[in-house]
């Protein structure tokens, strides 16, 4: 009986002492991917720039675009509003894009959201490629550097070749564009 009374107290220490070194330690985080940290965000452009900027003569006026937002207003014809700039981005782990008119529509009769098409990592996940870059004035497909991926940051660049609708001459352009997490 005394055995089996000591065996049973040298068991329940055992355990005791390793309840307790468990108690100590703090459950380990799954990092997250760059998957995780592109589909779990509301991606609105917090802004951009063109280097070097595109420089236009239309006949003795020149403009000069160095935002991304001006590049828009110029492809477009018209002006970027405050209502086209709350607009949200959506990338799902299906790799389709939603396009949500975000808080603000411009035009009421707009849908609040559309396809923007598909999105997927390519080259060791260094770069973003779209089947239709939704902020590409052309809406062309678009493969961008990332440059930035984490939980409130998303910055990429593209090359842009911009043609002169004047003199028809081509030229290359770094378009960066930052975004937010709006989440």
């Amino acid at each position: 009986m005394k055995k089996f009374f000591g065996l049973l107290l040298i068991t329940s220490l055992i355990l005791a002492v390793g309840c307790k070194d468990d108690e100590g330690e703090t459950p380990t985080t799954k990092e997250k991917t760059k998957t995780d940290l592109a589909t779990e965000g509301e991606w609105r452009i917090n802004g951009g720039t063109i280097v070097p900027s595109i420089t236009i003569d239309i006949m003795g006026n020149v403009i000069t675009v160095d935002d991304f937002w001006d590049l828009l207003a110029y492809q477009g014809g018209g002006t970027v509003q405050d209502c086209d700039k709350d607009n949200l981005m959506f990338l799902h782990t299906d790799s389709t894009v939603l396009l949500d008119e975000g808080p603000t529509k411009c035009d009421m009769n707009d849908p609040q959201s559309e396809d923007g098409g598909l999105w997927y990592f390519v080259e060791n996940e260094t770069k973003m490629k779209f089947s239709s870059f939704p902020f590409d004035p052309t809406g062309a497909p678009q493969t961008l550097d990332i440059e930035t991926l984490t939980a409130s940051n998303l910055d990429l660049h593209m090359v842009y070749e911009f043609v002169d609708p004047i003199k028809g001459d081509t030229t290359d352009h770094v378009i960066k564009i930052n975004y937010v997490n709006t989440k």
